[in-house]
């Protein structure tokens, strides 16, 4: 039976299309996809991500611990700074992306995917040492992403800090409703924007708050992914997973084989750096179509590759897509089929769209 989110009652409201995703049952869209995308562009919208998991690593090895279970080097992090990194299977393939916040060097917050979250706390619970402490507060902690260029805005005046001074993967540890949150001007849709963590008995106060302001709308799954593909952020499930390393993800910069301590999966990523077994690319359809992952791919009538996230992008208004290709692909024609029609592509680079709100800073 799918999990359900803690404000299930405040969506339902809503009247919102509800689906199962990653084990939970979770809202789809309120008030239309497109719709609840332009808002994210152009004003600010709300989305419940509490289905993410949220995990508490505290002790006195604990940067020690995380340096040798993340890809990235925690010691380009300091308190209030969060990092983009990835949990590693001994072969090099990707367990996880996670965010991890430094609260200090002893303590830290790691945020992962849903349908990855026990996977994750047996992993963290089989590698650690014993003076390490691990919490699962996904149950405590509401999560929230407000995002949009207005975001700031809407926020400030519930944060006595200032917000205009919060970089970009930085967090202020801070109150709001005289209620200790966790601040962090992060987020998944290309835009500015900032994600709350809060505890639960003044998240349904919160989430009216944000309601009552005209230039915020509730936003659904469907959003945040066509959000996401606009800008080529990876999803777990689709382009990563434990059949693929970083280095065929396109996400190198999450590894530093130089960092000071070695870490799980370092030695295989050594060995296989110049032997890609697939291709990650992003294209835009030249036709009239939508891309939907597990299409095929085909170049002069050879299967070449497949889909793994594909969508219409309301601001370039054609079909966008993410997928592999078996070979290094230099030039020629590639083809999508869809529903038993082929549709020609062109490969493109990422992001698929440029110039957003987006606070740029050094993750």
């Amino acid at each position: 039976m799918a999990k359900r989110l803690y404000l299930e009652e405040e969506h339902a409201k809503l009247n919102p299309k509800f689906i199962e995703f990653a084990g939970w049952y979770m809202p789809l869209e309120y008030q239309g996809i497109i719709k609840e995308h332009l808002q994210v562009r152009t004003k600010s919208g709300i989305f419940d991500i509490s289905h993410m998991g949220r995990i508490r690593i505290k002790g006195k090895s604990s940067y020690e611990f995380l340096q040798r279970i993340t890809s990235n080097d925690l010691d380009k992090l300091y308190p209030g700074k969060a990092q983009y990194s990835l949990i590693l299977s001994p072969k090099g393939t990707i367990l996880d992306d996670v965010i991890l916040y430094m609260i200090n060097k002893e303590e830290y917050l790691l945020v992962v995917n849903a349908g990855n979250k026990d996977k994750i706390l047996s992993w963290i619970e089989e590698n650690k040492s014993k003076d390490i402490e691990i919490e699962d507060q996904s149950e405590f902690l509401i999560l929230f992403a407000l995002q949009g260029p207005l975001s700031e805005s809407i926020l400030q005046p519930l944060i006595k800090e200032d917000l205009s001074k919060l970089k970009y993967y930085h967090f202020y540890i801070t109150q709001i409703f005289e209620t200790q949150v966790i601040l962090s001007r992060t987020g998944y849709t290309g835009e500015d924007g900032f994600e709350i963590f809060i505890p639960k008995y003044k998240a349904k106060e919160l989430w009216r708050y944000f309601l009552e302001n005209p230039n915020v709308l509730p936003c659904g799954l469907g959003a945040r992914d066509s959000l996401r593909i606009e800008m080529g952020y990876p999803l777990y499930g689709h382009e990563i997973d434990e059949n693929t390393t970083p280095w065929e993800a396109n996400l190198s910069f999450t590894v530093k084989l130089d960092k000071s301590y070695d870490f799980i999966g370092r030695k295989a990523l050594l060995e296989l750096k110049d032997k890609k077994t697939k291709f990650l690319i992003a294209f835009e359809l030249l036709e009239t179509s939508i891309p939907r992952k597990g299409h095929e791919i085909f170049y002069n009538d050879e299967k070449f590759g497949w889909v793994t996230s594909g969508t219409f992008s309301p601001i370039l208004k054609k079909g966008i897509g993410m997928g592999y290709l078996k070979k290094e692909f230099l030039e020629g024609n590639l083809e999508v089929a869809i529903r038993d029609k082929k549709v020609k592509i062109k490969i493109v680079k990422l992001p698929f769209i440029k110039n957003t709100s987006i606070k740029k800073g050094v993750k």
